[in-house]
């Protein structure tokens, strides 16, 4: 049986899992729906900011992280509150105009803004937008195990239906609170066991990548050999298992890490954000360099701005007691959004030109 974390691990886990996740966005967001080959030719290096040089910027992957740990530090764990709070987070989210934001994702936040419930808001789909939401959940409950059951199939049933999701938003939970035990390298076997509990469907797929690692390949070989010549795409298994080959490949060297899976091409700020929640929780604060975190500039994910939600986050969950969190204003993040969706738009024009 594992020992229960330590209130200073803890949160360190969680201030690195979300350092993690908003790197890896940022650096992730300039190569998305890219072809491995047109990834190579336009930035081939991967390991810097590219939508606005030397800038970090996030998208709607390391945005849904941040809203979910904050409805978790509102609710103090209690489920039915955690619920409401999210799907408040999620109205007000898609409020703000978020650029990049999955059309499922889109449609239940229309469909809370009608008026339906967060029982029945969720749409048929199997992206991955319940992998950011469960990995870094599994951060936050790594002692708590049926809590964080409960709440990963609520967050991922407010905006996808689909049986593949949840399972999905369940795997990367655990895998994280997997991390978050672990001080030293990766526990393979638990790894490996909860691989083999996944349905059929996820359960492929991961052993594949567990072969292929176990076999010394890349993840780009890895990703070549799944057939995926176009990319990683958004659906929620592909997303997984990427995700779980580059960290396991470099358990710890998150600058190489990411930097495979973002040559993969194709849903590239998703999968870079997942491994950044598993390595943050397992490496922590350290988990990236010193030069990346200080070029984080988004004023959505300062670093002192994680860390504070970080820290009501773990007392939240360690007192089972609310803990007040501070949302930016609305003018804030309306104003930021359509700014990062000029730079968007800009930077396709520029994807569209040579070299080819």
């Amino acid at each position: 049986m594992q020992s229960a974390v330590s209130p200073t691990r803890h949160e360190e886990s969680l201030y690195g899992a979300l350092i993690g996740c908003a790197i890896g966005d940022a650096l992730g967001i300039a190569y998305e729906n890219l072809s491995p080959r047109r990834v190579l030719r336009l930035f081939p290096d991967p390991t810097r900011y590219h939508l606005l040089p030397s800038v970090g910027l996030i998208s709607d992957d390391a945005e849904q992280a941040i809203m979910t740990l904050r409805a978790l530090a509102h609710s103090g764990g209690d489920s039915a509150r955690f619920q409401a709070r999210l799907a408040n987070e999620l109205r007000v989210w898609l409020a703000t105009l978020p650029a990049g934001i999955g059309l499922s994702t889109a449609r239940a936040g229309v469909r809370l803004w009608l008026g339906m419930s967060p029982q029945r808001s969720g749409v048929r789909s199997a992206g991955n937008a319940p992998a950011l939401r469960g990995a870094i959940l599994g951060v936050a409950l790594p002692d708590h195990p049926q809590l964080r059951e409960t709440l990963v199939r609520l967050s991922t049933r407010i905006t996808h239906t689909d049986p593949k999701a949840e399972a999905g938003a369940l795997c990367c939970a655990d895998l994280a609170a997997l991390a978050t035990h672990s001080a030293g390298a990766p526990p393979m076997d638990a790894i490996r066991q909860r691989v083999d509990a996944c349905p059929t469907e996820l359960r492929e797929p991961l052993r594949a990548a567990l072969a292929s690692v176990d076999a010394w390949q890349t993840t780009e070989q890895f990703a070549q050999l799944q057939g995926w010549q176009r990319g990683v795409s958004g659906y929620i298994v592909h997303t997984t298992a990427a995700a779980l080959h580059a960290w396991l490949r470099f358990p710890d060297d998150f600058v190489q890490a990411v930097g495979a899976l973002i040559r993969c091409g194709g849903d590239t700020d998703s999968t870079a954000a997942l491994l950044g929640i598993w390595m943050g929780a397992h490496l922590g604060r350290q988990v990236a360099p010193d030069a990346l975190l200080a070029r984080l500039k988004d004023p959505l994910a300062r670093p002192n701005t994680l860390h504070a939600l970080a820290t009501a986050t773990a007392r939240a969950v360690q007192s089972a007691t609310p803990q007040p969190v501070r949302r930016p204003p609305y003018p804030l993040r309306l104003g930021r959004n359509l700014l990062f969706l000029g730079l968007v738009i800009t930077h396709l024009g520029l994807r569209a030109l040579p070299p080819y």
